[in-house]
């Protein structure tokens, strides 16, 4: 499990420095690669980074879904068609794939996000707004009841 924020700068190559979690998760594992793909949060896109085992636990549970509901198929192509397994370098580093840096719009300084299970990915200016509007909801004095958490 993961938490926490971290901002890097992307390089003119595309390419970015991972979070020590991250990196611990990849070596935990004995992996040095892993996924990444487009994803879009409200009308925001951004990307999504999984490690392996996440990324395979992910596609276990699109396979029990219904393979004919044109949603999931409409989900699948965008989500699991816009994946990429990515090596990390010596330096712990990836290289985003151009397509991908170009649907969440990064360009140098982006941050990570931790989400649980897995990492988002975004540019550190539009994370920053989406984090004051979330801000703005908290503070409703209602929020908390609403999603049923005391």
């Amino acid at each position: 499990m993961f938490s926490g924020r971290y901002s890097y700068a992307v390089d003119d190559k595309g390419r970015v420095g991972l979070p020590a979690c991250l990196r611990d998760a990849l070596n935990d594992e004995e992996h040095d690669t892993l996924f990444i793909t487009n994803y879009v949060v409200g009308r925001e896109k951004i990307l999504q980074l999984f490690v392996p085992s996440e990324w395979q636990r992910l596609l276990t549970s699109l396979r029990e879904k219904g393979r004919f509901n044109p949603n999931i198929q409409r989900f699948e192509r965008f989500y699991i068609g816009g994946a990429h397994e990515v090596s990390v370098d010596k330096q712990g580093r990836i290289l985003i794939p151009q397509h991908l840096r170009e649907h969440a719009g990064l360009k140098g300084e982006v941050t990570f996000s931790a989400n649980h299970d897995h990492f988002e990915l975004w540019d550190k200016a539009l994370l920053e707004k989406e984090l004051k509007a979330s801000e703005d909801l908290l503070m409703d004095p209602e929020f908390f009841s609403k999603l049923g958490i005391q």
